[in-house]
């Protein structure tokens, strides 16, 4: 699913420099010389509802999360006014693109659960979204 939301993410938020993939959200804290503009997906979290079938096959509700983290840099921005100004037109790009969007057919759409911009050194600032859908976990 990480590499379906971010190649969404390429084809539609227009105004990201680049999409790219994390491992973990501490590799933005420790300084990343991404770009201004610079969107990360990073895989967060996934709780899994118990098995809908009691005997024949396995099917299981998964409600999975994911961050999406991006960039912003503004030189000369001492109190960070500039960066955080700049948080809403990208937090905008993304919201269009990711609100609503369907990653399967049997996915129930993405929907924002919460963001948070934090300060980073070198004059740079994350913002952080974390999207919810959902998955089938199925076997024999």
């Amino acid at each position: 699913m990480i590499s379906l939301i971010r190649q969404h993410l390429e084809d539609t938020a227009l105004l990201l420099a680049s999409v790219e993939v994390a491992e973990d959200l501490d590799v933005l804290a420790q300084g990343t010389s991404s770009p201004h503009g610079t969107a990360f997906v990073v895989p967060y979290r996934e709780r899994a509802k118990p098995n809908t079938r009691a005997t024949g096959g396995h099917r299981q509700l998964v409600e999975t999360q994911v961050a999406i983290a991006f960039l912003i840099r503004v030189h000369g921005d001492a109190r960070g006014a500039k960066r955080a100004e700049a948080f809403d037109e990208f937090k905008g790009d993304i919201e269009q693109a990711m609100a609503g969007w369907e990653p399967h057919p049997d996915s129930k759409p993405f929907e924002l659960v919460s963001g948070e911009g934090t300060p980073l050194p070198n004059n740079t600032s994350v913002y952080i979204q974390t999207w919810e859908t959902t998955r089938y976990l199925t076997g024999a």
